[in-house]
């Protein structure tokens, strides 16, 4: 029994690797985009949003979660976050250098080596426009 299912373990495996690597990917893209933020911001606003909506109409409501004087405690501490994070140095002599580049006062520079030439012959376009060689003629 175990050989008939090692294939479906097989294939479970690839098709559960390839679908963590790719959620992992968007995560990181959607991190580094700063989507997390938008994120946090979007679930204050909601909030804010559902607990006017309880004390006032909706067009009200609407109109205060946006206005700054509003604001929930939230807001302020996502906007902080964001801006601290968005702060870069305004030019490269604030950007910390690593120390071992700046006593090397010599360039270090590598050539390139070849260790053999390979002829590359390419395996999955293979010609089939000539005739295989014709055996030689039987002697009788």
């Amino acid at each position: 029994m175990a050989p008939r299912f090692a294939g479906r373990l097989v294939l479970l495996g690839k098709r559960w690797l390839r679908l963590t690597g790719a959620t992992t990917c968007l995560l990181t893209i959607f991190i580094s985009a700063g989507g997390h933020w938008a994120m946090l911001q979007s679930f204050a606003y909601t909030r804010m949003l559902l607990e006017f909506a309880e004390q006032d109409t909706l067009c009200t409501a609407v109109k205060k979660a946006f206005d700054e004087r509003y604001a929930c405690s939230l807001c302020p501490k996502i906007r902080n976050g964001f801006n601290s994070e968005q702060k870069l140095p305004s030019s490269l002599s604030e950007v910390q250098q690593p120390e071992f580049l700046l006593q090397s006062s010599t360039l270090i520079f590598f050539d390139p080596v070849v260790v053999a030439d390979v002829a590359f012959l390419s395996s999955r376009h293979t010609d089939f426009s000539n005739a295989p060689p014709k055996p030689p003629p039987r002697v009788a």
